[in-house]
């Protein structure tokens, strides 16, 4: 986003004068975060390293770099907000500490609304959000102090009017504000209907599902119940019911353990992977 990144750039040069910018210093280990929780709290689950993961931290650190905006998108259950908490959880601290703000709209939320989240995100606890320029005062105040990270989950929530008030505080030459806007694959058409974010954006991003090659190496990794299962069960069973959705693996996982707890034969058998999907599929689902 070279316009926009040169403007806001020339405008953090020229402020405050006489005030002297911060040495480089170098990035510090992770900070001490809660591990993030899988689908159904499923227990021996594991982070696989996909992929997408690593272009998420690559994209995030771009967008905090250069106090941009990113949007990734993707279908329900492809990793999107468990990718943010995982980058988030694990990615170093860097040189200038960035606040983090985590914001999750109510559906259809108005801008009125999205002043009420943002005082919780940003925990803004003296300021009411009901008098709205003592807040806007307040909040621009407290996002020039300091390199902020707001991270917008189900970002499709958001109206015109809220996706104007975002623009209204990342334009602010006194704002240091980077924003990651995560939405599912039909929230992607309401992102890109934004006229703010066309020219604002500098990552776009998508959450894909495993393909069948990723699903062999993928799935075993990812939980010991299927690291000495048949290849051919793992393939039947991701074609019929997962198509390479995490989520999907994930309840198909808890389903199976529940299964083989009250079941002898192993997980090649037919009858746990049928039982898998009679208490998975609807009957119209089943796509054999």
């Amino acid at each position: 986003m070279p316009g926009r990144r040169t403007t806001r750039s020339h405008a953090a040069a020229t402020r405050r004068p006489g005030r002297p910018t911060p040495p480089a210093k170098a990035a510090r280990s992770p900070a001490t975060r809660p591990a993030p929780r899988h689908y159904l709290s499923l227990p021996h689950a594991a982070n696989v390293p996909l992929p997408f993961l690593e272009a998420l931290h690559r994209g995030i650190d771009q967008t905090v770099a250069e106090q941009a905006i990113m949007c990734v998108y993707g279908e329900a259950g492809t990793g999107k907000t468990f990718g943010l908490d995982t980058v988030l959880a694990t990615r170093a601290v860097p040189a200038r500490p960035t606040r983090l703000g985590r914001l999750l709209p109510r559906p259809t939320p108005t801008p009125a609304a999205l002043r009420s989240h943002l005082a919780g995100a940003l925990n803004l606890n003296n300021v009411r959000p009901e008098d709205p320029g003592a807040f806007d005062t307040a909040l621009r105040r407290v996002l020039a102090a300091r390199d902020h990270l707001l991270v917008v989950d189900e970002a499709q929530r958001l109206d015109a009017a809220c996706f104007e008030y975002l623009r209204y505080l990342f334009d602010d030459p006194q704002t240091r504000l980077s924003i990651v806007l995560a939405a599912g694959e039909r929230g992607l058409a309401v992102l890109r209907r934004q006229k703010m974010l066309a020219s604002r954006t500098a990552v776009w991003l998508k959450a894909p599902a495993l393909t069948p090659g990723e699903v062999r190496w993928a799935i075993p990794l990812f939980h010991p119940l299927w690291q000495h299962s048949d290849p051919a069960a793992l393939q039947q069973l991701d074609m019929r019911l997962c198509h390479g959705n995490f989520r999907r693996w994930a309840a198909a996982t808890h389903h199976a353990l529940r299964l083989l707890r009250h079941t002898p034969c192993g997980l090649a058998g037919r009858r746990v992977l049928q039982d898998v999907l009679d208490a998975c599929l609807l009957p119209h689902q089943d796509n054999r």
